[in-house]
């Protein structure tokens, strides 16, 4: 089982990575973790934040289960940048069928209006 996991969005100087504590999760389990960024200019373009839990269906298709937005205030100015915790809470959609699988996107928007995704796979577990 990983501890840890990451996603990385990179775009005009400004860098958003993804933490994730766990990627197995069972009933009774948070999904949290921590999003970065960092900016190589003083001035961050980034209007909003969306992380997703979707549900990848046997046709291609996605269902929203979850999701979480925030956006940034003022600029980012420190060397550090900035770190956003978040929490969101499984139900019982999260458990997909045996060839479905499970996503966390993260969907990076700027303010000229580009989108940038990355996604990664997690599981959910119900205790029977």
């Amino acid at each position: 089982m990983l501890s840890k996991w990451l996603t990385s969005v990179e775009e005009n100087g400004v860098k958003v990575e993804t933490v994730i504590e766990k990627t197995e999760l069972v009933e009774g389990d948070i999904l949290n973790g921590s999003v970065y960024v960092t900016a190589h200019t003083e001035e961050h373009q980034i209007d909003y934040i969306s992380l997703k839990v979707l549900c990848e269906e046997l046709d291609g298709e996605f269902s929203i289960l979850g999701k979480h937005s925030f956006q940034l205030v003022g600029g980012i100015r420190s060397k550090d940048g900035e770190i956003i915790p978040f929490e969101i809470i499984p139900d019982e959609r999260w458990v997909c069928g045996k060839d479905e699988e499970l996503i966390l996107q993260t969907t990076v928007v700027f303010l000229d209006g580009v989108a940038i995704e990355e996604q990664g796979v997690i599981t959910y577990s119900a205790i029977e």
